[in-house]
């Protein structure tokens, strides 16, 4: 699949942008404040509904006006897709194929968009929340179970924390758990079922990347006690009666797979500790060129790669190795031109 049209009108500050493009590879090379990285999150919101940027989709209406709108062409296959979206301070109104769509997630149905920042190389020594974030968005593009658990599993949530916090009512409690349970099951289960099934292709990625004979193990780490899959539901449920006391005293729910964990670890020992910097940007390499390949044979179709000035952040032998992984089209900013990328890409001029 490819972008083959993209309009941007009052996105961040692009007053008006129209291009077209090829299933090809594309940089956009410049200083800061140039809006290379508004350029990018405008394809990834044209594609999803969504930003990787903000959880408050209106920050991205350019100051002054009153709405921003985005329309784009996708082509997969044969079939060119045409999505448009209108962003108002009171919500999102969505097109696809000049059909109404009421959610996010149905908008960007079947569409392939992975993003590389420099805040992903801190994904082994960052915070949960960073390989909580890798894991959910693969995850949310490749399971439809998933996409649908995560949305209620969040709603009910911010629900429960709000009975947490100023109602102080047992009784609703009983059926915000019941419903977290269920939710929280299915994140879970699907989890550790990707888990499985990725780690062939980490540990291959890794050690292309590195050159190290290091096993590569993904673990991970459940904020409650998981001894039984068959029974998660029941198990997560009993562990959020115990802990309703603790929770009312915080105001929030202390469990669940909004603070679950990531660990890696090279021939057993934890990378987050104790591995070298080369070592660490491996194994988010790894990572990324499996998001790539694995979103890929989901959709039966090359997804669209946004990196978003990370390339300078790789030495020559790993942005070779991730510019090989990439078949389809492809988005590069840098403030600086990298190598022998002029011959491999296109250049995007914003200020045409």
């Amino acid at each position: 699949m490819f972008v083959k049209t993209l309009d941007l009108v009052s996105f961040r500050n692009h007053d008006h942008l129209s291009m077209t493009f090829g299933e090809d590879m594309y940089r956009l090379i410049g200083p800061n404040g140039l809006g290379k990285t508004n350029f990018l999150e405008g394809i990834y919101v044209a594609m999803t509904g969504r930003s990787f940027r903000t959880h408050a989709l209106k920050e991205v209406i350019t100051f002054g006006a009153e709405y921003s709108y985005l329309a784009s062409t996708i082509h997969i296959d044969t079939f060119d897709h045409k999505l448009q979206l209108t962003i108002k301070d009171d919500g999102k109104y969505y097109l696809r194929d000049n059909n109404p769509i009421k959610r996010a997630k149905d908008y960007g149905r079947g569409l392939g968009v992975v993003v590389f920042e420099p805040k992903h190389l801190q994904m082994v020594q960052g915070s949960p929340s960073g390989r909580r974030n890798f894991l959910d968005e693969m995850l949310r593009m490749t399971s439809p179970a998933y996409d649908e658990s995560y949305s209620g599993y969040y709603h009910v949530l911010y629900q429960r924390n709000y009975v947490l916090r100023k109602l102080k009512e047992p009784s609703l409690l009983d059926v915000y758990d019941r419903r977290l349970s269920t939710y929280a099951a299915v994140l879970l289960k699907e989890r550790l079922k990707f888990l499985k099934r990725m780690a062939p292709g980490v540990s291959k990625y890794y050690e292309a990347i590195s050159g190290d004979r290091e096993s590569l193990e993904v673990r991970y780490k459940a904020s409650f006690p998981v001894t039984r899959i068959e029974a998660l539901e029941e198990e997560f449920y009993e562990s959020l009666k115990l802990s309703r006391e603790s929770d009312r005293e915080r105001g929030r729910t202390g469990i669940g797979p909004h603070l679950d964990d990531l660990s890696f670890l090279l021939d057993g020992v934890e990378a987050k500790k104790y591995a070298s910097t080369g070592q660490i940007r491996s194994i988010v390499l790894a990572l990324k060129c499996l998001e790539i390949e694995r979103i890929g044979d989901f959709l039966g179709s090359d997804p669209v790669v946004l990196l978003d000035d990370v390339l300078s952040e790789l030495d020559e032998m790993r942005r070779d190795v991730l510019l090989s992984e990439i078949k389809g089209q492809c988005f590069i900013t840098s403030a600086e031109e990298i190598g022998s990328l002029k011959e491999k890409s296109t250049a995007i001029d914003l200020n045409k």
